[in-house]
């Protein structure tokens, strides 16, 4: 069973600004062209940009990684979901698709699920998508241990 879904941040600088220091550690954000790009979170708020979730610990590092420009220190940061996403219903609808599915109609597949359920909270689907992804990765996970 899945309980984690991840995002990515960036640490970069020394000291905190308050006392004269330089860090700035940004969160990975899904921006308005459909990239990340690590921002702070007064830009992205005022953006209305929503945090990237990732379904694995590596795919955050790496989309991470992609998105530095400051070539800070990238790590992931495991999430726990929020209370409003149906993770047993999630992982019940999942566990009955195919492991072969591709992730971009697994994906599209979920947001349209939230939206026709009422969701209208941008940071909601997106967690709702990057924990049914999370699931998908846990079955192909399971079938290549057991070479099903």
């Amino acid at each position: 069973m899945v309980d984690t879904i991840y995002s990515a941040m960036e640490f970069y600088g020394q000291g905190d600004p308050y006392f004269g220091g330089t860090a700035a550690d940004w969160a990975l954000y899904k921006t308005e062209d459909g990239g990340h790009a690590f921002i702070s979170a007064a830009d992205a708020q005022r953006r209305k940009l929503v945090m990237a979730y990732f379904p694995t610990d590596a795919e955050a590092e790496k989309a991470g990684a992609a998105a530095s420009t400051r070539k800070g220190s990238i790590s992931a940061v495991p999430i726990k979901p929020r209370l409003e996403v149906p993770t047993a219903q999630i992982s019940w609808i999942v566990g009955n698709k195919h492991v072969g599915e591709e992730d971009g109609e697994l994906a599209e597949d979920f947001a349209d699920r939230a939206k026709r359920a009422g969701a209208a909270d941008a940071d909601l689907i997106a967690q709702i998508v990057a924990y049914a992804l999370a699931c998908h990765r846990a079955n192909q996970a399971l079938v290549a241990h057991f070479r099903l």
